[in-house]
This record gives C-alpha cells, structure tokens and sequence, in this order.
C-alpha cells in the first residue's frame, strides 16, 4: 500500500507541475483526486506501525483548517452589522459571513486540505529511506525536465506548452508554466536538492581517494563520480534555465538559496577544498553556457529594475500600499482564504482598469486573507520547521538524510525569498512541492 501512495503522490506532483503549473482546475482536480484519494484509502487501511512512529505536527493545521471554517461559517445578521458578504437566506433571516466571498474561501479551502493531505503522505511514504531517495530523486527528475524544456523553449523559439501556444512571456523559457516567475519559483526549489546531493557525492569521493595511494586511478574508477557529473550538470542546466526565465527574484533566490547551501555545507565535515571545487565547477559551467547563449536580455531586465520600483508609479509598490490598507481594515480575521482579487477592489489605487488577482507578495496576501494571527500562524509554522531543520542538519549522522535536510534548507529559504515580491505559494503545483519539501525537512528535525 505504501509503495502505491508513493506512486501515487509522485505522478500528482508531476501532473500539477506539468499542467500549467496546477493553474488549470481540470488538471489539477486529478491532481486533488489522487492525494485525497490516497489520504482516504491510508486512512481507512488503519497502517497501525507508521503511525505509531511518525510524529505529526496537527495543532497549527487544525488551527489554519479552524480559521478557515470560521470564515465561511454563517453568522446572523444583527442591525448596523455587517461582518463580510451576504452568505444566506432562509425563512426571513439573512446572515453574514467573515469572508468577503465565501465561494472563493470554499475553493481554497479545498486546496489547504489538499496540500495538507500530501503533508501527511509524505510522512506515511518516506518513513523508509528508500522511499524518501526516490521521491526526492522524482522531484529532481522534474525540476531537470522542466529546465531542459525551458531551454528548448528559449534557444528555438519554440515557444508552446506541448499543444498550447504561448501568448505572454514567449521570449522567455517557462517551461510548462505560463509565467516565467513560477517557473522560476519551481526551479529554486529543485536546485538546492542537486546541489546537495552533489556535494554529498563528492565527499564521499574524496574520502575514497584519501583511502588509496592511486588517487587519480580511484576516483576515475569510484561509483560515485558518473553520479556525481551527472547531478553537477543537471545543476548547471536548472540554473541556466532559470536564468533564461530572466525572473530577476528567481534568480537572487535561487542565488541565496545556494549561498545558504554553501555556507551550513562548510559547518559539516565535508571539507573547504572539496565544496570549493564543486562550486567552481558548477559556476563555471554557467558561466560557459551563459556566455555562449547570450546574457545580454538577462542584464537589460535587471537594468530597468530601477525604473518599475518608484514610488509615483504603477507597480507593485503601488499593490503592496493598497494591500496593506486591506489589512488594516481585516486585521484579525481577514478578508477570507482566496478573496483577495475581490477584497481589493474596496482599496484599489493602482492599475484600475485591470484585475488584481494577486499582492505580488505572499506574505501580505495571506495576512490580507487570513488576518496578523492567521499569517503568523502559517509563516511562524514554516519559519520553525526551517530553524529546526538547520538545527537537524548539524545534528545529523547519517550523510544522505542530512544533504536531503540541507536541500530543504536552501529550497525553503529560496521561496521565502522569492514570496517578497510574487505569489508562488498561490500556484498550486508550487505550493505543493513546497509542501512536500516542508515534510521532508520537518522528517528531519
């Protein structure tokens, strides 16, 4: 049973990554389908010894899923109060909801329970270090395909999602997503794993060295070096091809994330020389490709960076002051979970002839839905499962749990990054991913 919930979250992952990013329902109902399904079919199976030795984390769920009810829940209408939208008519008596549009905090609330469902999978399935390798390696089988297709896209000017035709963003690789920033947002989540597992491998190769007196003949001839190339290039190609996204936060992201992978790497016992190189190699062979290809659309994006960011202008500054109007007219309970394209219309100053589904800011849009408690219990939540993982990782004994907690360290910090100025934890596929990379840390720790 455990091997078809491992299966089973694998191919959801990859349908919800590959159709449009999750971004299509259609789609990403299968996707739902799949993980609640297999929360249903474990749950019933009653698998006694896993749960007996998995520890979940069930009071900030509860919590968020509590929030959440309590949003949608009807409340009655009393004279000169008027707690959210019109919810309800029966036998004369109206009601009001705290969410602005209960329909869009329903839909959403699908999607939590969804996200949480595959939470939980995750700890089901990768109890066993086997499972957990190959989902791991699943992920970096992804973010690869991803930026190889992204790559295509952009040195061919093939510019199609399979048989759908590009209409935005078609000088730039996107790979199976309709943005470039999400694309990008996946990309800095992947990359950390590679590099990790990367570095892992070359410890151990240089430590078979050590052990020979040939130390050329033994690493040619070590199991660990076609590895090895192997993850150091597919690095290569998921940078680059985030690069040629020219998402300038995917980029800095994706850079910090591996700073932070370099720098905790150096407090284990893996050795200055050895990390040195791997990131020569790696940086070397960006630079070769980049310089190759062309850097010269990536340098103008970054160049105007300057010109989108006034304070007079139409941007996302101009977003991020309305938004924050919204909180403070919601500041406890929020406007409701997915209202925010509705709410901020009540505080909208910008951009007024266009919709604004997003605050371009993951942070300020889930304490505009959620509320101040509500933001701090989802952030507060992931801010601990990282400290407590960058805790684990210096604790760990075993070398290949600690390069997957490391993994998780540089991807969760790449997409608390890029969640300062975009919305990539409202993309489905991402949001999943980033979930299950939130349990393989929290396994960790």
């Amino acid at each position: 049973m455990l091997r078809i919930a491992e299966a089973g979250l694998s191919i959801a992952i990859w349908i919800a990554v590959l159709a449009f990013g999750g971004t299509s329902p259609p789609f990403f109902f299968i996707t739902q389908v799949i993980i609640l399904g297999l929360g249903v079919v474990l749950l019933s199976a009653n698998l006694r010894t896993p749960l007996a030795a998995v520890r979940f984390p069930l009071l900030a769920p509860l919590s968020l899923i509590a929030l959440v009810l309590l949003q949608i829940l009807p409340f009655p209408a009393f004279p000169g109060l008027r707690v959210g939208s019109l919810r309800y008519a029966f036998a004369g008596h109206t009601g009001y909801t705290l969410s602005v549009a209960p329909y869009q905090t329903v839909s959403h609330l699908l999607l939590l329970v969804t996200y949480l469902t595959a939470f939980y999978l995750v700890l089901f399935v990768c109890e066993s270090r086997d499972a957990k390798k190959r989902l791991v390696y699943a992920l970096i089988a992804l973010g690869g395909f991803e930026a190889f297709y992204g790559l295509l896209q952009y040195l061919t000017g093939w510019q199609q999602i399979f048989a759908y035709v590009k209409k935005y963003y078609v000088e730039d690789a996107t790979g199976t997503y309709i943005n470039r920033n999400h694309f990008a947002g996946l990309l800095e989540m992947v990359l950390p794993f590679t590099l990790a597992l990367g570095l892992r491998l070359a410890g151990k190769l240089r430590r078979a060295a050590q052990r020979s007196e040939a130390k050329v003949r033994s690493i040619l001839s070590a199991a660990e070096l076609l590895p090895l190339v192997c993850l150091l290039f597919l690095a290569v190609v998921i940078f680059t091809a985030l690069v040629f996204s020219r998402s300038r936060m995917g980029i800095l992201s994706a850079l910090a994330s591996l700073i932070v992978v370099l720098a905790l790497a150096g407090n284990s016992s893996l050795p200055k020389r050895t990390r040195v190189v791997v990131a020569a190699l790696f940086f070397l062979g960006i630079i070769g490709i980049v310089a190759w290809v062309g850097s010269d659309p990536v340098i103008t994006r970054f160049e105007i960076l300057g010109q989108e960011y006034t304070q007079t202008g139409q941007n996302r500054i101009s977003i991020w002051r309305d938004t924050l109007k919204l909180i403070r007219q919601h500041p406890l309970l929020g406007t409701g979970l997915g209202t925010f394209s509705v709410a901020y219309t009540s505080v909208q100053t910008a951009f007024l002839k266009q919709l604004v589904d997003h605050a371009h800011c993951d942070y300020l849009e889930v304490v505009s839905e959620l509320g101040v408690p509500g933001g701090i219990l989802v952030f507060g939540s992931i801010f601990w499962i990282l400290a407590r993982a960058v805790r684990r990782y210096r604790e760990a004994e075993d070398r290949f749990d600690a390069a997957v907690c490391l993994g998780c360290i540089g991807s969760i910090a790449a997409i608390l990054m890029h969640s300062l100025a975009d919305f990539n934890l409202y993309i489905p596929a991402n949001a999943l991913v980033f979930v299950v990379t939130l349990a393989l840390a929290w396994m960790g720790s």
